[in-house]
């Protein structure tokens, strides 16, 4: 297990297998959608993450532009992945936190 934690720790890019069981995805300012169906986030204050078979990506965007057959999304938002009926999206985490 600790070779699993130091491999993961010395990634450039951070693999989430299951991206709908992360609470969220903090400080993302540009998203990156395939064709595969990978998203990449990257992310401003930690290492980039990639998310596996996502459907949709709905977040406000400041800009937005097609890269080969990618969509770039520019954006400065907290994300979650929320999965409904099969399919998996990227939103806005826009729930307020109350301690």
């Amino acid at each position: 297990m600790q070779l699993q934690t130091l491999f993961e720790k010395t990634r450039a890019v951070r693999y989430v297998e299951e991206p709908a069981a992360s609470p969220c995805f903090r400080s993302v300012s540009r998203i990156w959608q395939f064709p595969s169906g990978d998203v990449l986030l990257e992310l401003s204050e930690r290492r980039d993450c990639l998310l596996p078979n996502i459907d949709r990506v709905d977040v406000p965007a400041s800009e937005c532009h097609r890269v080969a057959e990618s969509v770039v999304i520019e954006t400065d938002t907290t994300v979650e992945v929320t999965a409904k009926d099969n399919i998996q999206k990227v939103t806005e985490f826009d729930r307020k936190i109350v301690l």
